[in-house]
C-alpha cells in the first residue's frame, strides 16, 4: 500500500538502515522481493558500520533472501567498515548453504578483514568443518595468515579443532609456519594448551619438535611449565631436546619451579641434566627448596643432585630452605649431609 502511494523506498532511519536492510535482517522474504521489485537500493549500507543488506542476510543465514539479493546483482564482496565480507560473516556463523551460494557466485575467497583474518581462518577458528572443506575444495589460500602471522592451522591448533587440523594437514598446510609476533609454532601452541591429540597429529606429520619461540622456550619447556604429563611424554618419546634451555632454565628447572612432580620424575627417568642451572646459577634442587616442594627435593637428591650447588650470589639449597622456613626440607637436606656450615 505504502509503495503504491509513493512512500520513499530508500528512506533510512538515523543510523542508516533502509527498509530493505531491516527486511533482510528479519528474514521477511516476501517484503524483500517487493522492495527489490520496486527498485530499492540493494547495496545501501548501514551508516554506522557499513553493513549491507546482503551482509546481514548472510550473518543471519537467510538462504532465500541471500539468493534473492545475489540474483538481483547485490555486490557480493561489499565489506563492512572493518573489512568483513559477506563470505567472511557466513563462514564465521557456520551457514554452510550460504557459503556455498556465495562461492558459486564468485565471492572473493581470500578477502580478509582489517586484522588480516580470511574466511578460511575464521571457519578454522570456529571449527566449522563442512565450511572449511568447502573453502579448501574451492582453492582458498590454506596458508593465508592474519596480520599477526597466525595461520589457519595455528588457530585450529590453538582452539583444539582436531578435525580441522587434520583437514589442513591433509591439504598441505605449512606445519612450520610460526606466528610473526613471537615465533610461536602450531606445535608450541598445542603444547601450551595441552591439546594432546593435536600434538600427536603434528608430531606424526613431522612438525619441528624443538622449534622454539622468539624468547627461547621449546615445546617441551612449555609443556613442562604447564604440567601436561601426557604431552611431555609424547615429546620425549619423539626425541625432544630434554635439556633445551630458555635463558638457562631447562625443562627440568621449570618443572621443579612449578612443582610438577610427575613431570620431574619423567624428565629424570629420561636422563635430564639434574644439575643444569639457569643463567643466574639456581639449580633445579635450589628452586625446589625455595618453593617448598618436598617431594621434588627428595626425587632430585635420590637421583644424585648436587646438594650443595649454590646460586651465583652464594646461597645454597639449605640456605634458601632455612630462609623460607621449609623445615621438612631442611631436615631432609641435613639427613643427606648438606653443608650447614656454608656461609650464605
Amino acid at each position: 500500500m505504502l509503495i503504491n502511494n509513493k512512500a520513499d523506498i530508500n528512506k533510512c532511519r538515523d543510523t542508516g538502515e533502509s527498509p530493505l536492510y531491516v527486511a533482510c535482517l528479519n528474514g521477511h522474504t516476501e517484503i524483500v522481493q517487493m522492495l527489490i521489485n520496486n527498485k530499492a537500493d540493494i547495496n545501501k549500507c548501514r551508516d554506522t558500520d557499513g553493513v549491507s543488506p546482503l551482509f546481514i542476510a548472510c550473518h543471519e543465514g537467510y538462504t532465500e533472501v541471500v539468493q534473492m539479493l545475489i540474483n538481483n546483482k547485490a555486490d557480493i564482496n561489499k565489506c563492512t567498515h572493518t573489512g568483513l565480507s559477506p563470505l567472511y560473516i557466513a563462514c564465521q556463523s557456520g551457514h554452510t548453504e550460504v557459503v556455498q551460494m556465495l562461492i558459486n557466485n564468485n565471492a572473493d575467497m581470500n578477502k580478509c578483514g582489517d586484522t588480516g583474518a580470511s574466511p578460511l581462518f575464521i571457519a578454522c577458528q570456529e571449527g566449522y568443518t563442512a565450511v572449511v572443506q568447502m573453502l579448501i575444495n574451492n582453492n582458498a589460500d590454506i596458508n593465508k595468515c592474519r596480520d599477526t602471522g597466525a595461520s589457519p592451522l595455528f588457530i585450529a591448533c590453538l582452539e583444539e579443532q582436531t578435525e580441522v587440523v587434520q583437514m589442513l594437514i591433509n591439504n598441505n598446510a605449512d606445519i612450520k609456519k610460526c606466528r610473526d609476533t613471537d615465533g610461536v609454532s602450531p606445535l608450541y601452541i598445542a603444547c601450551h594448551e595441552g591439546h594432546t591429540e593435536v600434538v600427536q597429529m603434528l608430531i606424526n606429520n613431522k612438525a619441528d619438535i624443538n622449534k622454539c619461540r622468539d624468547t627461547g622456550e621449546s615445546p617441551l619447556f612449555i609443556a613442562c611449565q604447564e604440567g601436561y604429563t601426557e604431552v611431555v611424554q609424547m615429546l620425549i618419546n619423539n626425541k625432544a631436546d630434554i635439556n633445551k634451555c630458555n635463558t638457562g632454565a631447562s625443562p627440568l628447572f621449570i618443572a621443579c619451579l612449578e612443582g610438577h612432580t610427575e613431570v620431574v620424575q619423567m624428565l629424570i627417568n629420561n636422563n635430564a641434566d639434574i644439575n643444569k642451572c639457569r643463567d643466574t646459577g639456581e639449580s633445579p634442587l635450589y628452586i625446589a627448596c625455595q618453593e617448598g616442594y618436598t617431594e621434588v627435593v627428595q626425587m632430585l637428591i635420590n637421583n644424585k643432585a648436587d646438594i650443595n650447588k649454590c646460586r651465583d650470589t652464594g646461597e645454597s639449597p639449605i640456605c634458601i630452605a632455612c630462609y623460607k622456613g621449609h623445615a621438612e626440607i631442611v631436615e631432609f637436606l641435613l639427613k643427606h649431609k648438606a653443608d650447614c656450615d656454608h656461609k650464605c
